[in-house]
């Protein structure tokens, strides 16, 4: 005859704790939930810093391309306006020197082989940014007049001492000179010219043409 034994006791039956399931859970979704509060706040502000900084980028291309816009426009000027000058300086140099190549070409001058010690001269104490547009001889080269220009006055005085240097002046050297600024009514511009004229003589102008002498 067999006999059976239940062992199985509800007593000792493990039991879970619904209680602490339900609070872990409930703490899960709880920090879940801020973790997601906590993302969208971050991802608000990052939209909103990343908006200003678009914002801040604009305002400063902006700023910069108008002020490199104003500085292409100041610099054009200038660059214009000493360009202008150096044109200017440029065309009143090359018309002079075909009245150079023109007096001497026409043989205005007249006979220049006892003057080559003057012409010799006035070759070695030329420099830049004065330039001769008239030369007459006469008396055996006793009376002399040059005509010029020069893009600054005190250019001109310098040229006369070291004109006045060389041998073959010695006796008869400059003693008058006269400048000018040609009128703003004879540049086609309008504008001042970009150089001055002068006259040197031996003699008194009013006199330097009227000693009888073939220039």
């Amino acid at each position: 005859m067999s006999q059976q034994i239940n062992l199985y006791n509800p007593a000792f039956e493990h039991k879970r704790d619904l209680l602490s399931l339900s609070g872990a859970t409930a703490a899960w979704s709880l920090a879940a939930g801020l973790v997601i509060v906590v993302m969208l706040v971050m991802s608000m502000r990052t939209s909103n810093l990343e908006s200003e900084l678009a914002r801040a980028s604009a305002e400063r291309d902006a700023a910069l391309s108008e002020m490199n816009r104003l500085s292409g426009q100041l610099a054009s000027r200038k660059s214009d306006t000493r360009l202008a000058a150096e044109v200017a300086q440029l065309e009143a140099e090359v018309s002079s020197r075909k009245e150079v190549m023109s007096t001497l070409q026409g043989g205005v001058i007249g006979d220049t082989t006892g003057f080559s010690q003057h012409l010799s001269a006035f070759a070695r104490q030329s420099f830049s940014g004065l330039w001769l547009t008239g030369l007459k001889v006469s008396g055996a080269g006793q009376h002399v007049v040059l005509e010029g220009r020069a893009i600054r006055p005190e250019l001109v005085p310098s040229y006369l001492q070291r004109l006045n240097r060389e041998e073959v002046m010695q006796g008869h050297a400059f003693a008058e000179l006269e400048m000018r600024r040609p009128d703003s009514k004879s540049n086609p511009a309008g504008a001042d010219a970009a150089y001055i004229e002068f006259r040197l003589s031996t003699l008194p102008l009013a006199r330097a043409f009227d000693a009888g002498d073939t220039p």
